[in-house]
């Protein structure tokens, strides 16, 4: 069988061929010429998701996706690996390897520098295809790889955020932590710590210093590393953030919360969980706020569309904005529960506490909006010990 001349057909019938190749003929094909390259840019509409990972050698998963579609686990498309190695291990590894179970194609690639490889590979996939990338696992990495990996994601013009980087935290690799969030400077979608089951854990303290220009949607941090202090927490550029156990006092709180209220920092702030070791002590969190701690039968809000919180301390920003710091409250699953009494009982009590106090805190008298149920209700929390849970949420 002859050879087909790809480049004499007309464009609609080598676009066709074109789609129906995976991404590395794709890639094959574009480092043929400048032409080539062109063609499979415009033939090619899909967009490519990009997961980044390093251990003993420099990966890059690779699979084609519909704009705006997410595909089911058990439906999700062929993935194409690009394993990048050094040339010594040419003669031990096969050059490609199929997964048919998982449809999974790994693909080797060697060089004298596979770190230089890995960015180049990098950069080709963004000229050729519409690339995101999904996931970064910063697992695994050395310093000064990892230093030169965040430096091409600052410089490339067509990344502009990526949705999910994973940290797995022990003794030995804490720092690259504080690189990360010190030197990336584009959009973050989620970043997820936990700790690293096979090794150490580190429960001190990591210097962190975020880059101006980093904005988090979300932090998930499963961690045991206590690295929120009041330094962190007030240069935090996040959306929500979801922290394990802090750093935090009483008093960095209260500083925290008149920060936030002057508008001199968390400005996208909307949630925030974190946990505090010690004992909660009320007063000096509030000390100066101007804070008005609402009944919970006079007021009830929703938060993401699922929780309704009933009562709480707002605090009012020097824009208008209220924040409501999670305390004296219930929290419901519609804005037609009856609240339990204990949960009414225990209001008025702490309100009789506050009585004759030197504070400009503010308590709300009971009102009849929201009903009483004659029933009692455990309120469990499931916190870390010798811990109190501060929750904090600034309505829109």
């Amino acid at each position: 069988m002859s050879p087909l001349p790809l480049l004499r057909l007309p464009f609609l019938p080598l676009k066709n061929i074109i789609q129906n190749w995976n991404i590395y003929e794709i890639c094959e094909f574009a480092k043929v010429s400048k032409r080539t390259r062109n063609i499979a840019k415009v033939a090619t509409r899909k967009s490519v998701k990009i997961t980044l990972y390093s251990g003993e050698s420099f990966v890059i998963d690779t699979f084609f996706t519909e704009k705006g579609f997410i595909v089911p686990w058990n439906h999700r498309p062929e993935t194409w690996r690009l394993e990048l190695k050094d040339v010594s291990e040419r003669d031990n590894t096969e050059s490609e390897d199929l997964d048919e179970y998982d449809r999974h194609h790994t693909l080797n690639l060697f060089s004298d520098n596979p770190l230089l490889l890995f960015l180049e590979t990098l950069e080709f996939l963004f000229n050729v295809f519409d690339c995101s990338i999904h996931s970064v696992y910063w697992n695994g990495w050395k310093s000064e790889d990892m230093r030169q990996v965040i430096d091409w994601m600052n410089g490339c013009d067509k990344l502009t955020t990526i949705r999910n980087v994973r940290f797995m935290l022990n003794v030995n690799n804490q720092m690259t932590l504080a690189l990360f969030l010190g030197t990336y400077q584009k959009k973050l979608g989620r970043l997820i710590l936990c700790s690293d089951s096979g090794g150490e854990i580190f429960r001190g303290m990591i210097p962190v210093k975020y880059s101006n220009l980093l904005e988090i949607e979300r932090i998930d941090d499963n961690s045991c590393v206590k690295w929120v202090n009041l330094p962190n927490l007030t240069s935090m550029n996040c959306k929500t953030a979801f922290l394990g156990v802090s750093l935090l006092s009483n008093q960095d709180l209260n500083v925290f919360l008149k920060s936030w209220k002057e508008g001199r920092s968390n400005s996208i702030l909307e949630a925030l969980r974190v946990f505090i070791p010690g004992q909660e002590d009320w007063r000096t969190v509030l000390n100066g706020l101007g804070a008005v701690v609402r009944h919970p039968t006079q007021v009830a809000r929703c938060y993401l569309e699922e929780f309704w919180f009933y009562g709480g301390v707002d605090i009012q920003r020097v824009d208008g904005t209220i924040g409501t710091v999670m305390w004296t409250h219930y929290q419901g699953r519609s804005d037609q529960e009856m609240i339990p009494k204990n949960i009414i009982e225990e209001f008025e009590k702490t309100k009789q506490e506050w009585v004759g106090t030197d504070s400009d805190v503010v308590f709300e008298e009971r009102g009849d909006m929201i009903q009483v149920s004659n029933e009692e209700e455990i309120i469990e929390q499931h916190i870390p010990e010798n811990c109190f849970n501060f929750s904090f949420v600034v309505w829109k």
